[in-house]
């Protein structure tokens, strides 16, 4: 069943949803399948309903952690939003979207406001170390700038519910019309996954670069920072290559990503450890008849 499928994802995060977000994140046709589907689980005790919320464990706690990661977020969003406009004076950065638990309307006090950045072609790495520079000097609690990509691969690679999902549930905050071109290009696959889904609407503002921006990207664009960024990403690869056995991993399932346009920085195989999750929980839920083997990724 699809709704069943989608809540044990949601499950590996203990994070219920409602009926609508059910929907959202299934290949339901319709929603009479999604209300048939409901009371055949509950009818049988596979899922349980707590108030408005849906999962697959009888876990009051995990609707509490929800309200309340909800209410962080609202808070959260704010500063979040004057971090992305920070984000857009750095160089070559020209879409500012937050992602992560945020954009899923989630925080608490182990989670950071991630965010994805498309930038111009150009020196991808040198943007990375600047944004990551400023992280470390200002931010280093709350700001986390995860994965960045030039204009020229905005195509998602992997392709799978993890992304199809991270990719439905950005929220852009500044950007100049590379919004609504990332998702076109991403759109046909994320719908073969997701055919429910409806990307947020962009109700950004585009902001015009100042001119110091401008000149500073001219100079970054010069031949002597091109090749600085050149030994800059070739440094990175080597120093994770033959750094720890996760960081080599990473970069074998591209979760760690450096070329001249891409900058993905997921070095504990994030992905990966959520998708063997959610294996674990479909597996463990058609063996047992219920979640026995708790497979959560906070744990």
């Amino acid at each position: 069943m699809d709704t069943l499928k989608t809540l044990l994802y949601f499950a590996i995060f203990k994070y219920p949803l409602r009926k609508d977000e059910i929907y959202m994140f299934s290949n339901l046709e319709n929603e009479t399948s999604l209300e048939t589907e409901l009371s055949q689980l509950l009818g049988k005790e596979k899922i349980f309903k707590i108030d408005e919320f849906y999962l697959p464990v009888n876990q009051p706690d995990w609707v509490k952690r929800r309200r309340n990661g909800n209410k962080n977020a609202l808070i959260k969003m704010k500063k979040a939003k004057k971090m992305a406009k920070i984000l857009n004076l750095f160089p070559f950065i020209q879409s500012v979207m937050i992602s992560g638990t945020l954009s899923k309307n989630y925080m608490d006090e182990t989670t950071d406001i991630d965010f994805f950045v498309i930038t111009k072609p150009g020196n991808i790495v040198v943007s990375k170390f600047l944004i990551g520079s400023f992280r470390r000097l200002f931010a280093r609690k709350s700001l986390c700038v995860n994965f960045l990509l030039d204009w020229d691969n905005l195509y998602i690679e992997k392709q799978n519910i993890y992304s199809a999902i991270e990719i439905a549930t950005l929220i852009p905050v500044v950007d100049s019309g590379l919004f609504e071109k990332f998702i076109l290009t991403n759109k046909k696959w994320v719908l073969n996954l997701l055919p429910n889904v409806i990307f947020k609407k962009n109700n950004t503002f585009s902001v015009k670069d100042p001119f110091i921006k401008k000149n500073i990207e001219k100079l970054l664009s010069t031949k002597i920072f091109l090749k600085i960024g050149d030994s800059m990403q070739r440094f990175y690869l080597k120093k994770l290559g033959e750094g720890k056995e996760i960081h080599c991993e990473s970069l074998k399932t591209k979760e760690l990503q450096i070329t001249k346009g891409i900058f993905k920085g997921h070095n504990l195989n994030y992905e990966k450890r959520i998708l063997t999750l959610f294996e674990n929980n479909k597996k463990s839920f058609s063996k047992n008849d219920n979640l026995k083997v708790k497979n959560y990724f906070y744990d």
